[in-house]
């Protein structure tokens, strides 16, 4: 994460985002978390730094991200975005914002699912890219094994027409806070298909699951997934539990960015699923 402060014109980006989220929770910053480190984020990090002894200098370097490691801040891995649009037309900004990776959509939607030309513009743009399988996927009805099926054959078609190459993943994504009966029924029979139909592919993915702690937990303990993205619903089962050891966590609020609206991710792992085409 690189040196905060307040300059002009000001610092912005996914880690600024991180680094308010955290000062709120902390209860110095009241204002939104908008990815901008402007006058009330530097009263608010003087704050946060008089509160535990520190020089209150407002700028957030290393000492002062030491400390807030110690008070829980996990703002300090790899900062990325999701975003339910293309970013094409905003990729050769994103990393001037902070950005180093994008998580966008496979879907039966056209207007969410990233196309070729998007994922092309990300890679080039020097970006990471992320996909995760949503259509509504937000209660149980929507898992099964055969929507396991139907999900991760859609899912095979989509990374064959952008060109996403072996070895990479696909995440599925639970938007919904499920029980440990629902996990350990519907929920395990969808995964379950899901890499039935992936070890018949030519084609070898890895296979991550988008949801509460719970749900990442037990799947990831059932072997079912490989890869774990933490949702941004901290009220989710297990959430605070399960946090450290995620392999993608998303932050809320989602925020402006640029032309857009996101919501900021943080990859905690070197190895997270991403790839790049060409």
């Amino acid at each position: 994460m690189r040196t905060l402060q307040l300059q002009s014109p000001n610092l912005s980006g996914a880690d600024a985002a991180l680094w308010q989220q955290f000062l709120a929770g902390r209860g110095v910053l009241n204002s939104q978390a908008d990815g901008i480190f402007g006058h009330a984020t530097d009263q608010a990090t003087r704050a946060y730094q008089a509160a535990r002894s520190m020089a209150g200098n407002g700028i957030v370097d290393s000492a002062t991200l030491t400390q807030a490691a110690g008070d829980g801040f996990a703002g300090l891995g790899t900062p990325g975005m999701d975003a339910s649009v293309s970013c094409a037309s905003l990729a050769p900004q994103l990393p001037s914002q902070g950005i180093q990776f994008v998580i966008r959509y496979y879907s039966k939607f056209s207007s969410k699912a990233v196309t070729r030309a998007e994922a092309l513009a990300l890679s080039q743009a020097g970006l990471k890219t992320v996909v995760v399988y949503q259509d509504v996927n937000n209660a149980i009805s929507f898992f099964s094994a055969s929507l396991g099926r139907q999900n991760a054959t859609a899912a095979l078609a989509q990374a064959a027409a952008i060109g996403q190459p072996a070895a990479s993943t696909i995440y599925f994504a639970a938007d919904f806070d499920p029980t440990a009966n629902e996990i350990n029924g519907p929920l395990m029979d969808h995964f379950r298909a899901i890499g039935e139909v992936f070890a018949a592919s030519s084609t070898p993915y890895g296979i991550g699951v988008y949801g509460s702690g719970l749900l990442c937990g037990l799947m990831r303990n059932a072997g079912l997934v490989k890869y774990t993205w933490l949702s941004q619903s901290t009220g989710f089962q297990e959430w605070a539990s399960f946090r450290p050891d995620a392999n993608l966590v998303q932050s809320a609020p989602s925020r402006p960015l640029l032309t857009i609206s996101i919501d900021d991710d943080i990859a905690q792992t070197a190895d997270f699923g991403q790839f790049q085409v060409s």
